[in-house]
């Protein structure tokens, strides 16, 4: 599970930073102009994914049980959701391409974080 929590963490580290230093050339990347409230809203979001690149931290070195289990539901919880949103935008053709890519990467991660939500 450490090294779910560790891949997990530098990915959204690396989405993180782009969303808030160059969120105009990350979202270029998959086929999108945001405008000046496109630009805020994924500055918002960006710092909403440093809530969870901390999280992901701090469970990836703890020892409690009662953590993993909380970060492992928390985090299929946002990639089921996000899969959903994605896979939704892909097809009405907001993202280009390079979308998919996307969507790949969340549906692993998803399938990734259920093995371990769901094991007993």
């Amino acid at each position: 599970m450490q090294t779910l929590l560790t891949i997990t963490l530098v990915i959204e580290l690396i989405f993180t930073l782009g969303f808030i230093i160059a969120p105009g050339m990350l979202l270029g990347t998959f086929g999108v102009a945001p405008d000046a409230f496109g630009i805020s809203i994924s500055r918002l979001f960006g710092s909403a994914l440093s809530a969870i690149v901390v999280l992901l931290w701090y469970a990836r070195s703890s020892q409690s049980a009662d953590l993993h289990k909380a970060t492992v539901r928390s985090m299929f919880m946002y990639y089921l959701i996000s899969s959903i949103v994605l896979i939704m935008a892909q097809l009405a053709g907001v993202l280009n391409v390079m979308g998919w890519s996307t969507v790949v990467l969340h549906l692993v991660l998803l399938v990734a974080f259920g093995m371990f939500a769901f094991k007993k």
